[in-house]
């Protein structure tokens, strides 16, 4: 098992975090930071880390202990001028913040895909809330977080409704299939009974729901994730109002 940062501190003597924050020169709030969570951990900081405790950055950020000496890479790293470290120190953050940057990009435009799904089937749920109603009237929800749960109810029904013609289409195809019979070992033509066709289909009607269920619950997570950014400040003013 790896070997936290504070056990590796404490077997060369560093009491504290602050005290080893102070041999490093950062601020005992960062190394706090870092004890939580070694892989935000700079790359600069790492390697000095792992020279004063005298150990591989492998370890300081928590992975498994190198036992067969230190890697390649470790090895090129140590062997460069001091001045040449520096500049692969530059670059490496410079790595890290463009990968940082295309990271929260990616994101972004799946939020905003998002955003837009949720916006359309928000458009749906309340024209559906105002099907039967008499013109003039108001469909209300007592709390923000009822409304939620009334969308959310909305998305499970219009995606088992929009996967269901789907599932049909499969079973019809499937039931002409067991219809015609199957030969046995011997070459016999045999036909399953209806009671057999009927179970066969029942089960994969509920094999593939639960398939297709799954799908779909991921995309509702995400548009529910989108509602909630959309109605934040309503929600948390509900949240605190209970």
């Amino acid at each position: 098992m790896a070997k936290s940062i504070k056990d590796l501190r404490e077997e060369k003597g560093y009491r504290s975090a602050r005290e080893f924050a102070e041999a490093l020169g950062i601020a005992a709030s960062s190394m706090s930071r870092y004890d939580r969570d070694p892989e935000t951990i700079p790359m600069k900081h790492a390697i000095a880390m792992a020279d004063l405790l005298e150990c591989s950055v492998d370890e300081i950020v928590g992975r498994t202990p190198v036992t067969s000496g230190r890697n390649e890479l470790q090895e090129f790293y140590d062997g460069l001028l001091p001045e040449t470290r520096a500049l692969m120190d530059e670059f490496i953050e410079f790595a890290r913040a463009k990968d940082e940057k295309a990271r929260r990009q990616r994101q972004d435009e799946q939020d905003r895909k998002y955003d837009d799904l949720c916006r359309y089937y928000q458009r749906m749920f309340y024209e559906t809330a105002y099907e039967g109603t008499r013109f003039g009237e108001l469909v209300a929800f007592s709390t923000p977080k009822e409304e939620r749960s009334a969308f959310e109810s909305f998305l499970s029904e219009q995606a088992a409704a929009k996967r269901k013609p789907g599932i049909d289409q499969h079973c019809e195809g499937l039931e002409e299939e067991l219809r015609d019979g199957y030969l046995d070992a011997d070459g016999t033509e045999r036909h399953w009974s209806e009671d057999e066709i009927q179970s066969m289909l029942a089960d994969e009607r509920s094999r593939m729901d639960e398939e297709y269920g799954k799908k779909d619950e991921e995309v509702i997570a995400r548009v529910m994730q989108a509602f909630d950014r959309q109605h934040r400040v309503a929600i948390e003013y509900s949240t605190i109002r209970l």
